[in-house]
């Protein structure tokens, strides 16, 4: 089921499962190119905007504990936000309806990606720039990373435990997730893959295989920058497990699992999206498709659950697809993935 990826350079690894058993597990090309290690399902990637799914269910899990609504405010909770800020509500941070810009678009951000700063040296990089509209404003979406790294600072206020710890305990410990986490500088991950840019056609075998040669290292990235938005890496093994652990209720109320799935605010024709996921109108043979991508340099990650609404339990067909090069068809190929084995 693979062929047809590896030759246009997919180089990662993907878990296929269905009813929650295994379809497919496997490694394809090298996990590091200059010492020849090759990529198994059990390689740690970093998986980018991924990581929001993660900070939702943050969210959900304090609201199911009466800590917060997601119709609070962000003033309710951080009274020192800048005042353009403050009304705006969690569930418009969760949903990309808060007006705020992405990160990405700030003109210093990716110049300056390799530099130390905390998360709230981080935030006040964004606290001049002008909403780019009203927020909650009805047909008005942009994606923006800054609302999960604000979620991520509400989780650190309203817990008294930085996100990493917080996640870590309450969210990874509970579901079993120990090849997932926050990236941290100081962190050494036994079984990490090497991310790289660039690069032509073709799988990479071996360190001279094609598309090899004009492959490089991607370039550094301080991790804990993309705090709540995009700082995680995971194995296609825990995004299993992520799944069945999320879809089987083994954190969230009826009530969580519920406003974790619901396709809240349409962000295209074509799709809606809800807390870390989106999904596109309409339905397959009465399953709910749920979908989200992450990106960042060297890394591309998706996953695709199809499932029965409000159902608890596995999905009934789930892809984690994790690439240590920028793979353009990552969701093509999720899709031709699920297709086979519904």
């Amino acid at each position: 089921m693979l062929d047809s990826a590896t030759r246009t350079g997919f180089c990662g690894a993907v878990s296929v499962h269905r009813d929650g058993s295994t379809v497919l597990r496997e490694g394809v090309g090298l996990a590091n190119i200059e010492l020849g290690v090759p990529n198994t399902p059990s390689m740690i990637f970093r998986i980018g905007s991924v990581s929001k799914q993660f900070t939702a269910v943050c969210i959900l899990l304090l609201q199911d504990r009466c800590v917060l609504r997601t119709s609070d405010t962000v003033g309710e909770h951080l009274p020192d936000a800048p005042d353009h800020w403050k009304p705006l509500t969690i569930h418009q941070l969760l949903t990309h309806t808060s007006g705020l810009m992405h990160s990405w678009n700030h003109p210093n951000f990716a110049q300056h990606m390799a530099v130390e700063m905390s998360l709230d040296e981080n935030l006040a990089r964004f606290h001049d720039e002008p909403l780019v509209f009203e927020p909650g404003a009805k047909g008005k979406f942009q994606y923006t990373g800054v609302g999960y790294f604000l979620l991520a600072r509400l989780v650190e206020v309203l817990s008294g435990h930085t996100f990493p710890d917080f996640l870590r305990s309450e969210v990874l410990g509970p579901l079993g997730l120990h090849d997932t986490g926050c990236d941290l500088p100081e962190l050494v991950l036994r079984g990490r893959a090497s991310g790289y840019e660039g690069g032509g056609s073709g799988p990479l075998s071996d360190g001279r295989g094609p598309g090899s040669s004009s492959l490089q290292p991607a370039p550094p990235i301080y991790m804990p920058i993309l705090t709540g938005g995009g700082s995680m890496y995971s194995t296609v093994d825990d995004l299993q497990k992520w799944d069945e652990g999320t879809c089987g209720g083994a954190l969230l109320s009826d009530e969580g699992l519920c406003a974790l799935e619901m396709a809240h605010v349409h962000r295209t024709p074509h799709t809606r999206y809800g807390y870390g996921w989106q999904q596109p109108v309409g339905s397959q043979e009465g399953l709910r498709v749920l979908r989200h991508g992450g990106g960042l340099p060297g890394f591309t990650t998706h996953v695709l659950r199809m499932k029965v609404p409000e159902r608890r339990g596995p999905s009934e067909v789930c892809v984690c697809i994790c690439s240590n090069v920028h793979y353009g068809g990552v969701q093509k190929l999720a899709d031709e993935l699920a297709k086979a084995v519904q």
